[in-house]
């Protein structure tokens, strides 16, 4: 065993002792609680364990609301878990797999198909981690959140991997918007392969040639790719990953910020954009994400809009980057060829460089 920290939860004080003391023999480190009230506390403590047993029913805080919690929260949104229940109770069963847990044993607990099950799921985990953990070049994790919806967000994304690609370095960028992505038209690509084909197969098992599948391949070098389990795969090798979030704060999307070493905010000069991106800002700081992580990008959409100096009073910061308005931008989404490539000398495109080298120079903060 590779000395993984469970974490159990049960009211049941024999439960509690069998689990620790069974697991505890089969190599692993077991940490033991009587609700999620305590279990919350231990992990803020000891921070996150590699897995959690946790029942349904207790006192404080049940099961189900311990699962809510944990997916909830950046830092376990991926821990596996697996739930106990009684095993008439499939209405638990059931609602336990809607808040994310992972598996379900009944109740009275057969430990041999506990740990049985603990070693499945844990031998998984542990072929995504031996792929991140493997010495070769991790690239550059560029998220690009949006201040509001319509800002030119998916345009910035798609350009800046575009200025990077043209650069010589190796790209992909991942469409995070499972269910309206549109990054694949500004390069008037139509990938070849779904986000429901590689679910289907056994992600811990993908080669790097596996994985070029999954990839449609643009002139300029940009790789699209629409699948969030595939960001820590698509880092390896590489020199950076750029992720178009989706406009809604989803699980994706927490666990898509979680692994981005930066985040660049779009918002353009208007009220709406701005308070808007004022909250995501401050969304932003709630969830652990450092001030030194996030770059803010200002978009001049329209013709008009706020002065420059007034968005910077609204929103008590700076944008890193201006990017003045295009006339043909529009045009040139239509067609499917990025900005930057259509129109090469243009003041935008100068902009969208220069954001590019800021972004692909930038010294990569810990989360």
């Amino acid at each position: 065993m590779a000395g993984e920290k469970i974490l159990c939860v049960d009211d049941e004080d024999p439960i509690r002792k069998l689990c620790t003391v069974y697991l505890a023999k089969r190599g692993y480190r077991v940490e033991a609680v009587s609700n999620g009230v305590e279990a919350l506390k231990l992990i803020e403590s000891k921070g996150p364990p590699d897995l959690v047993v946790t029942d349904v029913n207790m006192p404080l805080m049940n099961g189900l609301e311990l699962v809510k919690r944990l997916r909830e929260d950046r830092r376990t949104a991926r821990t596996p878990i697996i739930v106990l229940s009684a095993a008439k109770q499939e209405q638990d069963i059931l609602a336990g797999y809607s808040h994310g847990a992972d598996d379900y044993i009944g109740k009275p607990i057969d430990l041999a198909v506990l740990a049985a099950k603990i070693e499945t799921i844990l031998r998984q985990t542990r072929g995504v981690a031996e792929v991140i953990a493997a010495p070769r070049k991790l690239g550059t994790v560029i998220a690009f959140a949006h201040g509001k919806g319509g800002v030119g967000t998916t345009t910035l994304a798609a350009n800046v991997a575009a200025v990077l690609a043209t650069d010589g370095k190796s790209v992909v960028l991942v469409d995070l918007n499972l269910q309206f992505g549109t990054a694949a038209m500004f390069f008037d690509l139509r990938p070849r392969t779904t986000i429901v084909e590689f679910a289907r197969g056994d992600v811990n098992r993908v080669t790097e040639e596996d994985f070029t599948r999954f990839l449609a391949d643009h002139k300029s070098g940009v790789r699209m790719l629409a699948v969030q389990q595939a960001i820590d795969l698509a880092r390896g090798g590489r020199d950076a990953v750029v992720l178009d979030l989706a406009t809604k704060l989803d699980e994706v999307t927490l666990a898509a910020l979680d692994v981005s070493d930066i985040v660049c905010v779009v918002t353009a000069p208007h009220l709406a954009a701005l308070r808007s991106t004022s909250d995501t800002l401050a969304m932003l700081t709630r969830i652990g994400i450092a001030e030194e992580r996030i770059v803010v990008a200002l978009v001049r959409n329209s013709a008009k809009g706020i002065e420059d100096a007034s968005v910077a009073k609204f929103l008590k910061r700076k944008a890193d980057v201006v990017v003045p308005f295009a006339e043909k931008a529009d045009a040139a989404a239509d067609l499917g060829v990025p900005y930057v490539l259509a129109e090469p000398n243009d003041r935008a495109t100068i902009a969208l460089k220069q954001l590019a080298l800021r972004l692909a120079t930038r010294k990569a903060v810990p989360a």
